[in-house]
């Protein structure tokens, strides 16, 4: 990870709006994120989840508002990001090695240690599939390719865009799970945007709920459950309940209020 001392850090966003053109699609954007803490993004496809990200990557550098890590500016805090976008982004014509190591060929400097990449490899299962390309794996395949090339160079902050909305239930639950496992023991500060209300739950200490676009914030809570393996069933549908509740709620008052 960078130099930069993140000890205190917090990520706080302060009133961050954008406008894509003329169509606004972030209003008023604003909660903070503990270091080391992951943050699952709900809202309805369109809402503006993926602007989010790239406003907070520096792909996107026009908007209002602040962002700080800490007390620096984020885009002056020299952090570094790690960025799963919902196609991946593998490059078809590298084999999985290489795309595994691109971060590395960028940015030469970067020192990753060989072990640390041996024992990533094989947790996602990855060492006997190196020399094949991505349209030579499955789904499920290509994912944790992409988790192993971001979790190897050990960002500071992890933006995930949907990562696993193109998978099947059982590889996307055995994805998760795969995450979780690698996050546990990087830490990156984390932002994930979801859809799915149970994947929202599962991974998520945090979860914000966004409404449609332009989005404002209708929802930043702690989530109970994040890291307790002994919640049961009833409290988990629960929960999920409660979300669903204050998501319609939400957009009953915005349809309201444009009617």
């Amino acid at each position: 990870m960078n130099s930069y001392n993140m000890s205190n850090g917090k990520l706080s966003l302060n009133s961050v709006s954008i406008n894509l053109g003329k169509t606004p699609v972030l209003k008023d954007i604003s909660f903070s994120l503990e270091k080391g803490n992951t943050l699952t993004v709900v809202g309805p496809s369109g809402c503006g989840k993926s602007t989010l990200l790239n406003v907070l990557s520096g792909i996107i550098k026009t908007y209002t508002g602040e962002i700080y890590m800490g007390s620096t500016l984020l885009k002056e805090a020299g952090l570094t990001f790690g960025y799963v976008p919902q196609n991946l982004g593998l490059l078809p014509w590298k084999r999985v090695k290489e795309n595994i190591m691109l971060p590395q060929k960028i940015n030469k400097n970067k020192k990753i240690d060989e072990n640390e990449v041996d024992e990533v490899l094989a947790k996602l299962e990855l060492t006997d599939l190196l020399y094949r390309y991505p349209s030579q794996l499955s789904g499920g395949q290509r994912q944790r390719v992409a988790l192993a090339r971001v979790f190897i160079s050990q960002p500071d902050i992890l933006l995930m865009d949907e990562p696993f909305s193109a998978l099947d239930t059982l590889t996307a639950e055995t994805s998760r799970e795969l995450f979780l496992d690698l996050w546990r023991k990087y830490r990156p500060t984390t932002i994930f945007t979801t859809h799915n209300l149970t994947e929202a739950v599962k991974l998520g200490k945090n979860i914000l709920l966004l409404d449609k676009q332009p989005a404002t914030v209708l929802r930043y809570v702690e989530n109970p459950l994040f890291g307790n393996q002994d919640y049961d069933e009833a409290s988990f549908v629960s929960f999920k309940k409660q979300l669903m509740s204050w998501i319609r709620e939400g957009a009953n008052k915005k349809k309201a209020k444009h009617a």
